[in-house]
Order: C-alpha cells, then structure tokens, then sequence
C-alpha cells in the first residue's frame, strides 16, 4: 500500500502524527499563539478535561478557544522541515498517545474536525512524499526480526500451538461473563484485538536505534531496560495489513464477534455503538505462519472503525507498528544483547549496554 495523504489524515493515530509534526515548527510568536489554541481548543473537547492547575497565580477562567480559532492559528505557522529525527519524533508520540480503553484525548478530537484536517493536509502530503518514511510500508522483514523482552516481563513456556487451542475458549468465556454482568454496556474491559500477546512477537531494527520495538510503544509504561535478541522466524506466508481493507478483509475470512466484552470500550474511544467483530485468530493461523501490521497499516487503521457492512466494525487495536505475531516457534538466531535508555520518550535514546 502506497502511503495516500488522505488515508493518513482518515486514521487518528495519522492525524495525531501530523499534528505533532505541525506544532514541531520553529519557535516564534504564532508557534507559541498556535500551541496555546490548540491546547485550549483541545481541553475543551475532551470528555474528561481533568483540571488545569495555575501554579503561582490566583485561579482565573480558562481560556474559550473554538475549534475554528485554533484551526487559524495552526495555519500561520508554517510547516516545518520534516528531518529524520523530527518524524521520529512525532511517530512515537502519535504511538505513545494512542488509548482504546477511554475516550479520545481532546487534541485527538481536534484534528479530526473538517477545519484542523484541512490545515494539517499540506503535512501529511509531505510526510507521504519524504523518503525517510519509505520503510513504513515495507512487508514483513523476514531476515531481520528481534524480540525484545522489558524489565518485568516473561515469556510464558506455552507453545504458539496451545496458545492459540486455548485461545477461543479463553475468548468465548470473557463474551459469556460481560453478556452476563449487570450494565455491561458500561464495564471497562478488554480493548485489544491482536493474537494472544502470549505468542511471540517480532520487529526488524533499525540500525543504531535497535529493534523497532524498544521505542514505538502504545501507552508506554517508560521502560528503562530491555534484552533484545535477533530472531529465526518461520518461513511460509505472511499476511499483511497495510490499511483498513487490509483489516476488514481479514475479519471478514475469519470474523469473531467481541460486542459483550469491547461494547464500552470501543463505543468510549469511536463514538460508535453496534456489533463488533475482530479476527478470529486460531483460524486465521491456519492459512498463515505470522500476521504483519506495517507503519503505514497503523498510522491509517488503529483506532479507527473499520465497517465490515452487515457484520458489524471493528477496531485494530493494541498492536505496535512493524509488529508481526507468529503462529509457530521463533528460535534465537544470535546473543541477547542488554539494551537501556535514560528517557525512552526520546527516539535514539536507547543504547545498547
């Protein structure tokens, strides 16, 4: 899939990324007017504001800043030059922002209204038109995959076999408790529609920076340490989602339906209320060795509704981008190395140790 501007500004986390590349621009007087009314606007659409504290000052009424206003304050501030380290940048941000579990951040709502997107246009044709973001619709790196293993995490010693045996009765049990309990339809639960996180994932490298995985993270809990290791992944056909049809088709083959266990979730974080369905993942095993989410695939299609006509939407959620979850046994091809960052909210802070 060729990075299209317009299906980048169709995705939520592909607006966030232009909007972080926008308000990225040099510091000058409508930098700082555009920053201050677009947090403002923001705040204001948000469905759980939270309270803004006046450190020092007396407390004074916040300031009313329309979506209108702040749509004209971000157009005076010219595009910035889009540098390898300022995509970065932005990329994890977008990631790190994302949350399926709750209503959209306020400055998520904000670019998707009519008048942001169309100031955010001319920044998502250039990021389509950079060559540093080519990789981001690259297939599945098949001679180049790494693990990557956080402080506090273990593999469990399941095979990706059981894993996915157990899977659907693991599945069906969440659907039948939620149908069950009293206001379901306002019970947070389950949000993610990936394979069984137990089952090994992978990620290429990107040189110096190591795995893809270390730095482009969802809701990241700041990870300080890591262990990485280069991967011998198995060989057969690999399917790939590089965009909402990607996803659409997949659950269409393989549909599962989640709407007892994900109808508050996913109706808080869309807007939307109805059937959801997501891939059934024990059969989508069948006809595939792994299940890869390009760059491209993530930034157009997580968090979005996917409509899958009379079946109902549904939601790609959970996954990192260049993500790929393996069906069968990934063997270590090399030495683990230790890796460790002294802020992983940067990109190029990790380091090996």
């Amino acid at each position: 899939m060729s990075l299209d501007p317009l299906a980048l500004l169709d995705g939520p986390r592909g607006r966030r990324l232009c909007l972080e590349i926008h308000r990225a621009a040099p510091d000058t007087v409508e930098k700082s007017d555009a920053v201050h009314a677009v947090f403002w606007a923001g705040h204001a659409l948000a469905e759980n504001p939270g309270t803004v504290m006046w450190i020092g000052e007396t407390p004074r009424e916040e300031p009313k800043v329309s979506v209108a206003e702040a749509a004209a304050a971000l157009a005076r501030v010219p595009t910035p030059e889009l540098t390898p380290a300022l995509i970065d940048r932005a990329l994890q941000v977008a990631v790190d922002l994302a949350a399926y579990w709750q209503p959209p951040y306020g400055e998520d709502v904000l670019a998707a209204a009519d008048d942001v997107r169309a100031v955010l246009a001319p920044v998502a044709a250039s990021v389509a038109e950079s060559a540093h973001v080519r990789w981001w619709e690259s297939t599945v790196a098949q001679d180049d995959q790494w693990t990557v293993v956080r402080e506090g995490e273990a593999r469990g010693p399941d095979t990706p076999e059981a894993i996915l045996e157990d899977w659907p009765r693991g599945m069906a049990a969440t659907e039948l408790q939620f149908a069950a309990a009293e206001n379901a339809d306002q019970l947070s639960g389950p949000w993610w529609s990936t394979p069984p996180m137990s089952l090994p994932r992978t990620t290429r490298r990107r040189g110096a920076a190591g795995p893809v995985a270390l730095s482009l993270v969802e809701d990241s809990f700041g990870w300080r340490s890591a262990r990485v290791q280069p991967a011998a992944v198995p060989s057969g056909d690999v399917i790939e989602i590089d965009g909402p049809e990607a996803w659409a088709a997949l659950c269409r083959r393989h549909p599962l339906i989640v709407t007892a266990s994900r109808r508050a979730v996913w109706r808080w974080t869309t807007g939307r209320e109805g059937v959801w369905v997501q891939p059934d993942w024990s059969a989508v095993a069948r006809e595939a060795v792994g299940v890869h989410l390009t760059v491209a695939g993530y930034l157009t299609t997580a968090g979005k509704v996917v409509d899958l006509g009379d079946l109902g939407a549904s939601v790609l959620a959970g996954w990192g981008p260049d993500e790929t979850f393996w069906f069968d046994d990934v063997t270590p091809a090399g030495a683990a190395e230790e890796w460790i960052t002294a802020d992983s909210g940067e990109p190029g802070s990790w380091r090996r140790a």
